[in-house]
């Protein structure tokens, strides 16, 4: 602090103490001097009148100068050595009794502290510590607020869109109206995206930013209104603005968030990834934007300049694949040059990728770390051939989406969609296994028995879910039991029916549109309705194995290792059952023969063959096994 700025106070001071004396006989008053700037902020901010100017500088004189409390009790003629309303009332210049109403600036805003119970004209009156230590020149948060707000980090640089975004928050800001005055929704993104592009805009506007999670409001209306009054005290006294981050509370914190946005007059952000329901006066809605190709180029770049043995074909690779935002691509490129060892940094690059863009998906389906490879698939040629050709769009989207220009020309409809449609067991959930390792991907098996609900709008809800947290990284999606969702749906017949046609609609549209590759499953493709089997791009039919197909898996299915002896498996082929089962009874057959401290023998496989006929409600027939028994 400068000497001139630590003078400035006490010379506002001694003017209001000079009053106190001209009531003092034998006193002479000292000379008024110039307030200082920041009591012309408090004053302008929380429009103060001149009398309660000087009984915010009468309350700050008792802390500043030694010589007040004797003064105080000189002017009042009574043992008070210390400010009280009456005394303001007699000395200071234009007095009027609604200063210390509880409705006034110096007690809504908490500028100075009444004790009730000594009267309202006799009690002592105190400048609040926070506004005493902004008169001196020492600002900070107020500490009633600590462990409520965060001070959100500053992004290095934002890509074109995110800034166009941030400011188009601030000019929200400089235009609130007289419904939303100041007060803006962010949606979409990540929390840490919408809060660089928040505090961007705060930035913009020479403002602090502070933020704060939905669930701290109180949901109590005296501690929420307490709350309010601080914050934007604190707002005008910084100056700072604010963003709370909702996710999805309950109605009762929903309703909480709401009256504290309601009641909070100062530069706002509420900010989510979903737009929120309110019935009350919306606020200026501004969405986070989706990077385009050129953005995700340049933020890869950046990130991987310092990186060795990183080609602009391997970024570009990277940006077809990987849709993260800038710090995650930062938290990437610095996870590489930690544990690069010179030996693959593009391999760790992208497993770098899959693990950030993995961790929105773990909790919303079942990931499968794909280790099954083309040999272990056993299928008609005409199969496997559609599935490397399904490989192949997805892998080369990005030659002929951005390259060749197929994007600007077909816009929709871009998305590598399949259906593999097949009896349980049948291979379907390995050939989507088979694919991600062949394309590096993460396997996402997605139930849709367990996304459908019965509640208008939530089966929506829940698949955005999915495809938002799976665009970061363009994993595989494996949608299983759709029959859940799909049906001859299209003659409405009841609301019900119209609603699924909507659902299966959205679905559609959104893996029509999804950057990465996303396949269904059925156990029934009769049931579809050929309208919706029309969007999918390819449809896989997975066959009942033949008998030599079924010798085939038992074949690979049982480990060069293992020690064995006579097994036949053409004659373990005649047993009319798809690989699924194959490998249950090959498993549990390994088992036996373990258990018994003996070779796997034909013994073993017929005892884990009954096993498994009875799972499946059937009985082994004479022809089944003709040649083994």
């Amino acid at each position: 602090m400068t000497e001139e700025n630590a003078a400035s106070p006490s010379d506002a001071v001694r003017a209001v103490l000079a009053r106190l004396d001209e009531h003092v006989e034998g006193v002479e008053p000292d000379t008024a001097l110039p307030c200082p700037d920041a009591l012309e902020a408090l004053a302008s901010c929380f429009g103060l009148s001149t009398f309660e100017r000087e009984v915010l500088l009468l309350c700050a004189a008792m802390e500043m100068d030694a010589t007040t409390a004797g003064r105080c009790a000189a002017a009042s003629g009574s043992s008070r050595a210390f400010p009280t309303f009456s005394l303001a009332l007699a000395a200071l210049t234009d007095p009027h009794w609604s200063a210390l109403a509880p409705v006034s600036p110096l007690r809504r805003w908490r500028l100075v502290e009444l004790d009730e119970e000594s009267g309202l004209t006799t009690g002592r009156l105190r400048i609040d510590e926070r506004i005493l230590h902004f008169l001196l020149g020492a600002p900070y948060l107020d500490v009633r607020l600590h462990g409520l707000l965060r001070r959100p980090p500053a992004p290095e640089s934002l890509p074109p869109s995110y800034e166009a975004a941030a400011e188009r928050v601030a000019m929200s800001w400089a235009d609130g109206r007289s419904d939303a005055p100041l007060r803006v929704e962010l949606v979409g993104g990540d929390e840490r995206t919408r809060s660089d592009i928040v505090t961007a805009a705060a930035a913009g506007c020479d403002l602090a930013l502070y933020a704060m999670d939905g669930t701290d409001v109180p949901t109590d209306p005296a501690e929420r209104d307490q709350l309010a009054r601080l914050w934007q005290r604190e707002a005008v006294l910084l100056p700072a603005a604010l963003l709370v981050e909702v996710g999805e509370p309950d109605r009762e914190q929903a309703s909480a968030v709401e009256a504290f946005l309601e009641s909070t007059a100062v530069p706002l952000v509420i900010a989510s990834a979903e737009p929120r329901p309110s019935t009350r006066s919306r606020a200026e809605r501004v969405l986070v934007p989706a990077l385009d190709n050129d953005e995700q180029l340049q933020l890869w770049r950046e990130a991987f300049a310092e990186v060795p043995d990183v080609s602009d074909a391997d970024i570009a690779n990277l940006v077809s694949q990987f849709s993260l935002p800038p710090h995650v691509v930062s938290s990437a490129a610095a996870a590489v040059r930690r544990d690069a060892s010179g030996d693959d940094a593009v391999g760790l690059a992208w497993q770098a990728g899959l693990h950030e863009a993995r961790m929105g998906l773990d909790e919303l389906g079942r990931r499968i770390e794909p280790e099954a490879g083309w040999g272990d698939l056993v299928l008609p040629e005409r199969q496997m051939r559609v599935l490397r050709e399904i490989v192949a769009h997805v892998r080369q989207r990005a030659t002929v989406h951005h390259e060749w220009g197929f994007s600007s020309t077909l816009r929709r409809g871009l998305g590598v969609t399949a259906l593999f449609a097949g009896g349980s067991g049948t291979g379907k959930t390995l050939a989507a296994e088979v694919m991600a390792r062949e394309l590096g991907l993460d396997l996402f098996i997605i139930d849709l028995s367990q996304v459908v609900s019965k509640y208008i709008g939530e089966t929506e809800k829940n698949l955005r879910k999915v495809f938002d947290a799976a665009e970061r990284g363009g994993a595989l999606l494996l949608f299983d039991e759709a029959d859940a969702l799909f049906g001859k749906r299209s003659e409405v017949k009841d609301s019900h029916d119209r609603y699924a046609n909507l659902e299966v609609s959205y679905l559609l549209m959104r893996m029509e549109a999804y950057r990465g590759l996303a396949i269904l499953t059925t156990n029934m493709k009769k049931a579809l309705d050929t309208a919706f089997l029309r969007r999918i791009r390819f449809v896989v039919d997975f066959p009942f194995p033949s008998e030599r197909e079924r010798a085939e898996i038992w074949r690979r299915v049982v480990p060069e290792q293992a020690p064995v002896k006579d097994l036949e498996p053409a004659l373990l082929a005649q047993l009319t059952v798809a690989g699924g089962s194959i490998r249950n009874i090959a498993l549990s057959g390994a088992f036996l023969a373990a258990e018994e401290g003996e070779q796997l023998q034909m013994r073993h496989m017929l005892a884990a063959a009954h096993t498994e006929y009875l799972k499946l409600e059937r009985s082994l027939t004479p022809s089944e096994v003709q040649g083994w028994v």
